[in-house]
């Protein structure tokens, strides 16, 4: 089995014969985008993206491990497209609003949050809820993307992938730390500790936004570090941590963080297009 890192959260991930590919974003370095509702100043929300992607996947990919659908971050135009043809993502699987969102047609106002036409291509998992693909069990984890407050905070999933006679690789999706979260991650230590646990870093804020001036919206290098213990992580692979304006807390700052920390042996710091083999 091996991972390779394409930027933000965009992982290409393989598995004897089964392949997935997890919050697909390929849209050119420079891109802009309002990640608030349509009634929110542009300004509040606004973000751009800062790093340039490997070109696309041709897949064919048995799967898109969507985190959520509505944030350009995590599905922006070029994996909107991706994810659309048929021929190269057979299966999509998110959180029940974001499927029901994405099997609604596509229409000319084509945008994160809008429908796909994927049909029953997209599955909708609660969490605790497990989906077979190919020698792949999938399970929706806990999350909440920001304080409890915000719109569609928890329409956002995390991923636990158990591979047949392999692997167990914990994908944390973009959230913050929480109870019903805190909770599973123990039970998960408890149960079978991950050999690798993907972590969405980056602190995400919005200080221009009225009320949510001091809100995160993704872990920070505390509550990553704080999670890969609760799992057991064997391997660490921090992801969604720069190359976009909203991130807050520097890179330098989240790897001095776990250069403290006993976990510093085992963090692996990917760089864009590079594969991790296990």
């Amino acid at each position: 089995m091996d991972l390779t890192y394409l930027g933000t959260a965009t992982l290409a991930l393989r598995a004897g014969s089964t392949t997935l590919l997890t919050d697909p974003v390929f849209d050119p370095v420079g891109s802009k985008y309002d990640f608030g509702l349509w009634f929110t100043p542009r300004a509040w929300f606004a973000s751009e993206k800062l790093y340039a992607s490997p070109a696309t996947p041709r897949g064919p990919f048995d799967a898109v491990l969507l985190s959520h659908d509505h944030h350009a971050d995590n599905l922006d135009q070029a994996g909107r497209d991706l994810v659309a043809d048929e021929a190269k993502v057979s299966r999509v699987l998110t959180t029940v609003p974001s499927a029901r969102r994405l099997a609604r047609p596509r229409g000319m106002d084509d945008a994160p949050g809008k429908g796909l036409g994927l049909g029953g291509r997209a599955q909708g998992l609660r969490p605790g809820a497990s989906a077979r693909v190919g020698d792949v069990t999938i399970t929706a984890t806990p999350a909440r993307h920001g304080p409890s407050y915000a719109p569609q905070a928890h329409q956002v999933t995390g991923f636990l992938i158990d591979v047949d006679h392999g692997p167990r690789i914990w994908i944390s999706g973009d959230t913050v730390m929480f109870p019903a979260l805190d909770s599973e991650l123990r039970r998960i230590g408890r149960d079978r500790p991950v050999d690798v646990a993907v972590v969405h870093c980056g602190a995400v804020g919005f200080p221009r936004a009225l009320g949510f001036s001091h809100a995160r919206f993704t872990f920070d290098a505390a509550e990553a570090i704080t999670a890969c213990e609760l799992v057991g992580a064997r391997t660490v692979v921090p992801v969604h941590r720069a190359g976009w304006a909203h991130f807050r807390e520097p890179e330098p700052t989240l790897r001095a963080a776990f250069d403290a920390t006993p976990l510093a042996d085992r963090t692996r710091w990917l760089e864009v297009g590079s594969t991790l083999p296990f």
